[in-house]
């Protein structure tokens, strides 16, 4: 009986913690300094500009970043910025070995895929077609 209760007290405080940890799909521009907006800004813009190729994915898009145009280290640069004000979302960078290629995921739960054109119009100029 005690291990029930245990249980199913345990299970109340995980799903209670969990509902509440979860950020809505808004973006709060407040969570940054005037200086942290203006570095989001630029390097997001280069990055962005480096972007040579897209596609979709089923939670989210997937870009490949020309690494001759922009660093891995001032990509995530530029994404940890951008999930301070943005939390919902999930980055992922892959760097392949062989090609040198750098590919970078931004994707989330569902609503998220459908929020990054409207978040970022200039990233949505590189969406696949």
């Amino acid at each position: 009986m005690k291990l029930f209760l245990l249980t199913a007290l345990y299970a109340g405080l995980t799903c209670s913690i969990a509902a509440d940890t979860v950020p809505p799909i808004a973006c709060n521009l407040k969570a940054l300094t005037s200086e942290q907006r203006k570095e989001l800004e630029q390097l997001g813009g280069r990055a962005i500009a480096a972007i040579a190729e897209s596609r979709g994915l089923k939670d989210g898009y997937a870009f490949r970043i020309d690494p001759a145009k922009e660093s891995v280290v001032d990509v995530a640069r530029w994404l940890d910025i951008w999930r301070r004000c943005c939390p919902f979302y999930e980055f992922r960078i892959d760097l392949h070995a062989v090609d040198g290629g750098m590919w970078l995921s931004v994707t989330g739960r569902p609503g998220v895929k459908e929020f990054i054109p409207l978040d970022s119009p200039r990233l949505a100029a590189k969406l696949p077609k």
